[in-house]
């Protein structure tokens, strides 16, 4: 058998190893070859990944949705999106730490199931509470993909390749955001109108939306089981013999044809990469006779022993700089990603308001009302003996208006008023017309039943945005899709700090473009697009350079700090320009500019990291 001559090979010691014919040109490296395995990997890795990018993106879709039915106040919308980046920050570094102490594989594969579980509870809660709760546990889980997912497949392949496979898999990560947004098109209700009649009390539209959008995490967790261990970490652990199986176990996948031939590989000790000076310890403890406490304690040590190793000779430097470039890079494209669709609701409330229709002094008598009202202006008006039936109000304002003898019945609202008006002799039935949509008014002999839970006053038409947030991540992942793996290929023959440096300093001349879109949408999605696909190359290699610049004892510690940095910079960064969205477009395209040319800058103190072998 395979196995049992390689411990041939491995322990027998044959007199001479004759010179091999058929080994990879690039055995000093990966000696498995490329081919079948790494499109499996990549294609269980990019889910993980496409996981992570649907856990970030889930939030615009379903905010008009879940308010209704979770009644969320409007200080609350904000940490659904913020509790996610929190989540995702501290899943990248403790299963970073993770990935060093047990394993890529095993470590991304518990993430997953993590993520996997929870986000599918998260459809199924029905408070604001217990759903905030179990969306940042899924976001804790998913967190741990972006270093270990990127880790484990660089880990799988030689160095003159390794850059296109990193391009192609943060292309299958973007289009994990193309996913959700087509999902949340195909599902999600998208007008104000349909988010109340659509609302059902156990199981409405974003909750299918969720549901489904937990597919990626579910696919990934299963197909990783059918995946090895990553070799390189295996030999730095001391399982050489382990390693090289897994080395076997690729090499035949990569040459099915070939093998079916006849030709067999047969790698020995000799062959497998080298360890690097400092190695792993055996990933369980010696003393099985520990306790439990004591192995967690150890464990603890550890990982604080390897976190402050990337703050310690010779490694300090090249963190710092990591950070440096990682928080501004993150801070811009995060900020950005929230700003462009916020700047088209503005744009697009503007041109709302322009639209309502006024009406001065209009009396009504005895008429009845149906289907629903919207974007109107009652002012000194009279509705006498009239009927309002199974209807929506949204965006609808009576100002200084009379009401005798009027019914409300069956009455679903957001963004309605009743303004020093006069009620008298009327009914409300079965409506959501809480009191802080009556402003100054007198009412007289008025009935009201089955009056609905005081959820907070909502905005269900140009508030909702699911448009404009749909238009502008399309755009932007649909450029950076191809721009990555245009990238990937470039970093086979060109040198990642240029790249990087040159993309992020005409990312930041990009985003001076921002002053010249004015108020045209068309405008502000072109240049998200061209910006993006600019950002995209630095992006790519930027994630090349973070995993070629640690050893593999530290690889994910390192990356899964990297990781913790992006989602908080990412925090600051939306939080900022999300109150620049009313400021002149100076604000936001200097702030860009400035943040990216300072990363642009700092990229002169990266290490060249073209000639390493993982």
């Amino acid at each position: 058998m395979a196995g049992e001559e390689v411990l041939v090979n491995s322990f027998g010691r044959p007199p001479k190893l004759q010179p091999r014919t058929d080994l990879p040109s690039c055995i000093e490296d990966f000696p498995a070859g490329v081919g079948y395995f790494q499109l499996i990997a990549l294609l269980y890795v990019g889910l993980c990944l496409a996981a992570d990018t649907v856990e970030f993106f889930v939030v615009p879709y379903i905010l008009p949705s879940a308010e209704v039915e979770l009644c969320i106040e409007d200080n609350e919308k904000g940490w659904l999106g913020n509790i996610t980046l929190v989540g995702l920050a501290i899943g990248g570094i403790c299963w970073g730490g993770l990935g060093d102490r047990l394993g890529r594989r095993r470590s991304l594969i518990s993430a997953m199931a993590v993520h996997s579980l929870f986000s599918g509870v998260a459809t199924f809660m029905p408070t604001y509470g217990t759903f905030m709760t179990t969306r940042f546990c899924s976001a804790v889980g998913v967190g741990g993909s972006l270093p270990l997912a990127f880790i484990y497949l660089a880990e799988c392949c030689p160095r003159a390749s390794r850059g296109k496979w990193i391009g192609m898999l943060i292309g299958a990560g973007a289009l994990g955001g193309v996913y959700a947004a087509l999902l949340a098109w195909a599902i999600v209700p998208t007008t104000g109108e349909m988010v109340v009649l659509e609302n059902t009390e156990h199981f409405s539209a974003w909750h299918r939306f969720l549901l489904f959008c937990c597919l990626p995490a579910f696919c990934a967790t299963v197909g990783l089981i059918f995946l090895p261990e990553s070799p390189r970490y295996l030999v730095e652990a001391g399982r050489d013999v382990d390693a090289m199986m897994v080395y076997q176990k690729i090499y035949k996948k990569n040459n099915a044809q070939k093998n079916a031939a006849g030709a067999q590989y047969q790698l020995s000790e000799l062959e497998l990469p080298n360890k690097r000076p400092r190695g792993l310890p055996p990933p369980s403890p010696a003393n099985h006779n520990t306790s439990v406490l004591a192995d967690i304690m150890c464990s603890i040590e550890m990982f604080w022993s390897s976190f402050l190793e990337l703050f310690a000779t010779p490694y300090l430097k090249v963190t710092v700089v990591l950070l440096v470039i990682w928080s501004a890079t993150a801070f811009g494209l995060y900020g950005l990603m929230v700003w462009c669709p916020e700047y088209l609701k503005l744009l697009r409330s503007i041109d709302y308001q322009a639209h309502t229709e006024r009406f001065v002094g209009v009396e009504y008598n005895g008429k009845t009302f149906n289907g629903s009202l919207e974007n109107r202006q009652y002012r000194d008006s009279r509705f006498q003996n009239c009927k309002f039936i199974k209807m929506v109000f949204s965006h609808v304002d009576f100002d200084n208006c009379t009401f005798q003898s009027v019914e409300f019945s069956s009455i679903k609202s957001s963004k309605t008023h009743f303004t020093n008006s006069t009620i008298v002799d009327s009914r409300f039935i079965d409506t959501d017309l809480s009191e802080q949509a009556f402003v100054d008014c007198h009412t007289e002999n008025v009935t009201q039943l089955s009056l609905r839970g005081p959820c907070p006053t909502l905005d269900l038409d140009y508030n909702i945005y699911i448009e404009e947030a749909l238009h502008g991540h399309l755009a932007a992942l649909l450029a950076f899709v191809p721009a990555a793996a245009l990238a990937g290929l470039a970093l086979t023959v060109l040198q990642r700090p240029k790249m990087i440096g040159v993309s992020l300093f005409l990312s930041s001349i990009a985003a001076l473009c921002l002053m010249l879109v004015s108020s045209n949408s068309g405008a502000v999605l072109g240049f998200e697009s061209g910006f993006i696909a600019i950002f995209a190359i630095a992006w790519t290699a930027l994630t090349l350079v973070t995993v070629e610049c640690y050893p593999t004892h530290l690889r994910c510690t390192g990356f899964g700090l990297m990781a913790a940095a992006i989602r908080i910079s990412g925090l600051i960064g939306t939080a900022t320009y999300q109150s620049l969205v009313n400021a002149p477009l100076v604000a936001p395209s200097l702030l860009t500019a400035s943040a990216l040319f300072i990363a642009s800058i700092a990229t002169l103190k990266l290490p060249q990291t073209h000639t390493v072998f993982l």
